[in-house]
């Protein structure tokens, strides 16, 4: 028997009845120890009693009864975690994490009212319950409570948002067209939100990245999807749009030398046309001199000089119309050049989204290790505690023994 046992008797009560299957008894126990409990130790107690439950053959029985029976109320409890600090709060929801894979039925029940919560707090953990339940072995298809999630994307908290971009993410990978379906339809719900729209286009993004590699989930035995699975596929999909922009940028060389094509092509006209307007004049020239030999040579050149002049005219106003033309094209080119700084932009953003993702993923990451480093470093003090508490009583009592020992030779 363990030290704790020893100072615990319900507990070892509580060990027995689980392994010899009396359920009901129990809860019974169970019951009455939380009831017993202070407001300062009934967490603790409470988590003693899960992590005890979760470590015996049996104890996922015992502790669905508790939570059915109300004996463990979820929303009551979420609510008191509300009031302690992060790092509490973060270790308990870990000590969920399987209860809420295996045992989605008991927690989903709640979620959608504690969603609704006052405290931003209650609000972020329901949605870590979430992204448990939707990561374990069951899929979440209530379209209620999904549009709830939908919902918490415009939720004033920074922290709650990214909890439930986290959540639908999940969610979309097994149920894409659901989750794809309530999000449009709270961005049609607020047309003027535009961080809502990049939110949900960061959502749709994961959704159809998820839907695309389905199959290849099958094959892998229906594995889980991780975060670094995920950043892969948002690169792989970054890559095709690069893909897709390079295409673009060659379609606009193309039309830029066929531009160029059209601008030689111009050129040439113009030569052509200068051409034949100097071989015009020259044939009016000698036409005059042979239709009008007697007429005095004075005459001759002014004829020809108001021929000339009307011939320079439509030449000036061919030169005109084929500036203009130049002026358009060169407009089309600034165009097509703007054109491609914006495709350019647009990859920049998008690998800019990239690292920005996998830096929260990172962040995460870092905080989840250091809460787990915070709780088994808490357990470490409060073993070390127990047994320094331990070593002193035992002193005390060789002690009293030495006293008494003492006294009994005096007499």
């Amino acid at each position: 028997m363990s030290e704790k046992d020893q100072k615990n008797p319900e507990i070892t009560k509580i060990k027995d009845f689980v392994k010899d299957g009396r359920i009901d008894d129990a809860v019974k126990i169970i019951a009455l120890y939380l009831g017993d409990s202070t407001q300062e130790n009934n967490i603790e107690r409470l988590e003693d009693i899960i992590e005890m439950l979760l470590s015996l053959h049996g104890g996922q029985t015992v502790l669905r009864s508790l939570i059915e029976q109300l004996v463990i109320d979820i929303p009551s409890l979420l609510e008191n975690l509300s009031k302690r600090d992060s790092v509490l709060r973060y270790s308990f929801l870990l000590l969920l994490k399987t209860m809420c894979e295996q045992e989605c039925s008991i927690f989903l029940p709640y979620s959608e009212d504690l969603l609704s919560s006052e405290d931003p707090n209650v609000r972020e953990a329901v949605l870590q319950l979430i992204i448990f339940m939707a990561g374990g072995e069951e899929y979440i298809e209530d379209e209620s409570l999904i549009g709830k999630i939908a919902k918490a994307l415009t939720d004033e908290k920074e922290f709650v948002v990214e909890k439930a971009v986290q959540a639908l993410k999940i969610i979309g990978g097994n149920n894409p067209s659901l989750v794809t379906k309530m999000i449009t339809q709270n961005v049609k719900e607020n047309p003027e939100n535009d961080e809502l729209k990049r939110i949900v286009d960061n959502v749709l993004k994961s959704v159809v990245t998820i839907e695309r590699i389905d199959e290849l989930v099958e094959e892998s035995e229906k594995r889980e999807i991780t975060d670094e699975e995920l950043i892969e596929k948002e690169e792989s999909d970054i890559i095709d749009k690069e893909l897709e922009l390079k295409k673009k940028e060659i379609e606009i060389k193309k039309k830029k030398l066929e531009l160029e094509e059209k601008e030689k092509e111009i050129e040439k006209k113009i030569i052509q046309e200068k051409e034949k307007t100097l071989k015009l004049k020259e044939d009016l020239i000698e036409q005059e001199s042979k239709e009008q030999p007697d007429i005095e040579t004075e005459e001759i050149p002014k004829k020809v000089k108001k021929q000339l002049k009307k011939e320079e005219s439509e030449i000036l106003d061919k030169e005109i119309l084929l500036k203009k033309k130049d002026l358009e094209i060169k407009k089309k080119k600034l165009e097509l050049e703007l054109k491609e700084r914006e495709i350019e932009e647009l990859a920049i953003t998008e690998k800019e989204k990239t690292l920005k993702l996998k830096e929260e993923l990172i962040e995460k990451e870092s905080e989840l290790s250091q809460v787990e480093i915070e709780l088994h470093q808490k357990k470490i003090e409060e073993k070390e505690k127990k047994i320094i508490d331990d070593e002193l009583k035992k002193a005390e009592d060789k002690i009293k023994d030495l006293e008494k020992e003492t006294e009994n030779g005096e007499e």
